[in-house]
């Protein structure tokens, strides 16, 4: 099975096909410039006019365009919902403002003409985006493209739990959807999708835990710390509007909690729980910080505040192993691979009978 990723450069762009030995075909375009890299070698140049080499790259980039038309795709439908909605309040409007058409003053009648002039634009924008989505499926292989956009949200709405989702903001309800939608792009390739990259996805999924719980914690820290002349704690600068990583968070809460190895992340497939983790450990907070924190917490009005005091160890554990896996995805030399974004699924959302972050915050019972 091959793996097959784009990355823009400055002046080119760059097309990477892996295999599962971790073999990369890497050619620059558009300078169609060949090399064949292998694991603890130099990497070789290659012609790409040869046969296999040749179709080889046509299958990736073919690959490319596929994921990236059922992406179009994905994202009109979502887009044709949003004016969906918008048409549906216009249309409550118009119908208000007919209601009570004697009674209008000049000013509200032309207010009036122009909602059915905007009601009118909606509706030809919406019949020439569906014709447009129409025309790219009829291009799709058969069976491509099948993606219901309401029954994707049905499934974020299903393993997020309603508890959970009716406490997030709008921004992190889409970003679920966005890494569901991702997730289910790479799920609709041909062939073995362990190695494929769903980075796009786990982003996705740390960007609501940062969103959620890195924001609030550190912004309330430091609207509790500053009428006492403190900027910082542990070693973290706290400032109004500061940038604050998930990585952050742990060495505050706990002294020491599980970890997952760098080496086992570098595996193709996921290993034995004694290979992929191990324990980390912090210095200890100095005496007045730990005062600090501990009074900081105490009154903080986030249903996280309880869950951080009463397992520190188990919290810091799930904020630092969601922010190695965010790393990974981040990061243009690596990718997060199947295994790895289940893992980080079962962290934020839990699976089964394992809670997830959220629905330790929230106090979700199985």
């Amino acid at each position: 099975p091959y793996t097959v990723a784009i990355a823009t450069l400055t002046d080119s762009k760059e097309v990477t096909i892996r295999n599962a030995e971790g073999q990369q075909l890497v050619v620059l375009l558009p300078e169609r410039q060949g090399f064949l890299c292998t694991p603890g070698e130099a990497a070789q140049p290659v012609d790409l006019s040869e046969a296999y080499y040749f179709n080889l790259l046509r299958a990736g980039l073919n690959a490319l365009e596929l994921r990236q038309k059922t992406r179009l795709l994905l994202e009109k439908d979502e887009l044709l919902a949003e004016k969906d909605d918008h048409i549906a309040t216009l249309s409550r409007q118009v119908a208000l403002l007919e209601a009570k058409l004697s009674q209008l003053t000049q000013d509200q009648k032309q207010q009036f003409q122009k909602l059915q002039v905007q009601l009118e634009q909606q509706e030809t924008n919406i019949q020439s985006q569906e014709a447009h989505i129409a025309q790219m499926q009829a291009q799709l292989p058969v069976g491509k493209g099948a993606i219901d956009p309401q029954r994707l949200k049905q499934e974020v709405r299903q393993a997020v739990g309603d508890k959970v989702w009716y406490c997030l903001s709008h921004s992190s309800q889409k970003d679920f959807y966005a890494a569901f939608k991702h997730q289910a792009i790479v799920a609709g390739e041909e062939g073995d999708t362990s190695q494929a990259d769903y980075s796009e996805a786990g982003l996705r999924l740390a960007f609501v835990v940062e969103r959620e719980l890195i924001q609030p914690f550190f912004t309330g820290l430091y609207d509790f710390l500053l009428p006492q002349g403190v900027t910082e704690l542990g070693g973290v600068s706290l400032a109004p509007q500061g940038k604050y990583t998930l990585g952050m968070l742990p060495p505050l809460v706990a002294n020491s909690w599980k970890t997952l190895k760098a080496s086992a992340l570098k595996q193709t497939s996921r290993p034995p729980a004694k290979v992929l983790y191990s324990t980390a450990k912090s210095g200890e907070l100095g005496s007045q910080d730990r005062v600090w924190l501990t009074d900081f917490l105490s009154q903080w009005e986030h249903p996280a505040a309880q869950w951080m005091q009463a397992e520190a160890a188990a919290a810091a554990a799930m904020v630092d192993q969601i922010a190695k896996l965010r790393n990974r995805a981040a990061h243009g030399e690596s990718s997060l691979i199947e295994w790895q974004y289940q893992l980080l699924g079962r962290l934020v959302m839990g699976e089964g009978t394992t809670l997830g972050l959220f629905q330790k915050i929230y106090g979700v019972a199985v």
